[in-house]
């Protein structure tokens, strides 16, 4: 069996610079080179710094802690800039490097309450507290880096390309696999609301299972029952419009007056959280069956990464080889689990991301299509075409 362990790296601390304040412990975080004008003083910090991997082993994840970024507002660097980039290298050869770009795998740091970032490139962006830094309140996100399967590396490279964005670096993590008697469960961040019906349409059961953890969480935090009541009901609006979308039967269209009404009977935060959690796992119970053999288990494992990099290049073949599984056997598990082929899933998935972000975002149809993962324009809007019924233009001319 193997597990997975995590290493805390000696990152270079300089003897001057910000203390940053990590979970009550005052850390001097390294910063680099940035500013919002050519004679800020940030422009004379460094642009990099490397630290060494001692005895890794075959890593499987980065993860960095700091704030992404100062100055990385639009009025000091445009959308899209490639701010930095994180290198790894086995002696002298490169062996994985991912470029930070604005607003894709960081945005500015004093924006306390933007959102997590998941750009489909094995990346993501999670706020993990708020701290101050020179009298400014700001989030302490992390980045964390998925790295391909298979890679040995010596030594880890930040480098900052010398645009307006500042970054702090206060931690940096390192997981790897390694001979072990338990094997590795990987712990995910947030679900975002506006996701949550895609993962119904998916059919994306691990990360149903965390959204529901999350409703649960969201219950006993609110103010009050009503509050509660209101969250409740909203998360199983958006599940039973899913299911509708799917061909569910009239009987959704009552659901929202029935779970009304015994939201409104239920006298405590625990009442309201089973009665909605009851109604939530009815209303999905066909395209959201519970795992409960190793097989399904296996498939959950495999929704997890086709998550986190389906703007890749991704695989069933790369896939089973993360799992260690033939290719053959691998694709069996995931139709049998799923009822659909693997590369009709993983389309699916980047057109349900490819939707979010003309309608959120209103990007530029080329850019999504590249941004999901597609290798064209054509390609990406007759698959939208055929999965929607609209063209992806007409989604973004209505978001705009």
């Amino acid at each position: 069996m193997q597990a997975i362990e995590t290493t805390r790296l000696p990152l270079p601390r300089p003897s001057t610079g910000p203390m940053v304040e990590v979970a009550g412990e005052g850390l001097r975080a390294w910063q680099s080179n940035g500013g919002s004008t050519r004679g800020h003083p940030a422009r004379a910090l460094p642009h990099s710094f490397e630290v060494a991997l001692q005895e890794a082993g075959e890593l499987t994840r980065l993860i960095l802690v700091g704030v992404f970024a100062l100055f990385a507002d639009a009025s000091s660097e445009a959308p899209g800039t490639v701010g930095a980039s994180v290198h790894l290298y086995n002696g002298k050869e490169l062996v994985f490097r991912l470029d930070l770009l604005n607003g894709r795998h960081y945005h500015d740091g004093t924006i306390l309450g933007a959102d997590p970032l998941h750009p489909g490139d094995g990346s993501s962006l999670e706020k993990a507290e708020e701290t101050e830094v020179d009298g400014r309140r700001v989030r302490l996100d992390k980045l964390t880096i998925d790295v391909p399967a298979g890679t040995q590396a010596t030594t880890l490279r930040f480098k900052d390309l010398g645009s307006p964005a500042s970054f702090l670096i206060v931690d940096i993590l390192v997981e790897s696999r390694k001979e072990a008697g338990c094997p590795f469960r990987a712990r995910g961040g947030g679900i975002p609301l506006s996701e949550l019906a895609s993962i119904v349409r998916l059919g994306d059961r691990p990360r149903f299972e965390r959204a529901l953890a999350q409703l649960e969480s969201s219950i006993a935090k609110a103010e009050d029952l009503d509050e509660a009541r209101g969250q409740a009901l909203l998360f199983l609006a958006v599940v039973s419009a899913a299911t509708l979308e799917l061909g569910a039967g009239k009987e959704m269209h009552r659901v929202q007056l029935e779970a009304a009404r015994s939201f409104e009977e239920c006298p405590t935060r625990d009442a309201l959280s089973s009665s909605c959690l009851e109604m939530v796992r009815q209303v999905t119970e066909s395209v959201m069956a519970p795992a409960d053999d190793p097989a399904s288990k296996i498939v959950d494992r495999a929704l997890a990464l086709v998550e986190r990099n389906f703007a890749r290049q991704v695989t069933d073949t790369t896939i089973a080889v993360q799992l260690g599984l033939s290719t053959s056997h691998f694709r069996f598990l995931f139709r049998q689990a799923t009822g659909q082929p693997f590369h009709r899933y993983l389309v699916s998935l980047r057109l349900e991301k490819a939707r979010l972000l003309l309608s959120e975002r209103g990007l530029p149809v080329g850019a999504v299509a590249e941004t999901v993962g597609f290798a064209g324009v054509s390609h990406f809007s007759r698959a939208f075409h055929q999965k929607f019924g609209v063209s992806p233009t007409s989604v973004r001319r209505f978001s705009a």
